[in-house]
């Protein structure tokens, strides 16, 4: 059984693809599959969502994280080595990371992992476009 951890929030056993709300969640899956059955993991840690394994896309993330002109915060993915701006709206920076007095790209930094989840799965959808994280995007 080959085990992959292809993203933040989605590891993939064999050609089977299982989509976690939290990196924790799929930390906990990928540990249990390294040791036991993997049907044995979907019942005890049980995905949000799987899919058949799509051909392989390579994203990453930079350390870049610079202000928008909209209050957001733009950051930059690299997909198949090629650079592709995101951005994650000021209003989701707000509502799902913010503390008072917080400036927007000190809640991106708060928010990085989850933001960039979405960012990824967005990314793997429409691999090289422009990417706008909204609220309802984060969700929760």
């Amino acid at each position: 059984m080959a085990i992959v951890r292809i993203a933040t929030t989605e590891v993939q056993v064999d050609d089977t693809v299982y989509l976690f709300n939290s990196a924790m969640d799929a930390d906990r899956f990928e540990a249990c599959a390294a040791t036991v059955d993997v049907s044995h993991c979907e019942r005890d840690y049980p995905p949000f969502a799987k899919r058949a394994k799509l051909a392989s896309t390579a994203v990453h993330f930079t350390d870049e994280a610079t202000p928008a002109e909209d209050g957001g915060v733009y950051f930059k993915a690299i997909v198949e080595g090629r650079p592709v701006r995101c951005q994650v709206s000021l209003e989701a920076l707000e509502r799902h990371f913010n503390e008072p007095g917080t400036r927007p790209v000190d809640a991106y930094l708060r928010g990085r992992e989850k933001i960039h989840a979405v960012a990824e799965r967005m990314l793997r959808k429409k691999p090289g476009e422009h990417v706008l994280i909204r609220s309802a995007d984060i969700g929760g």
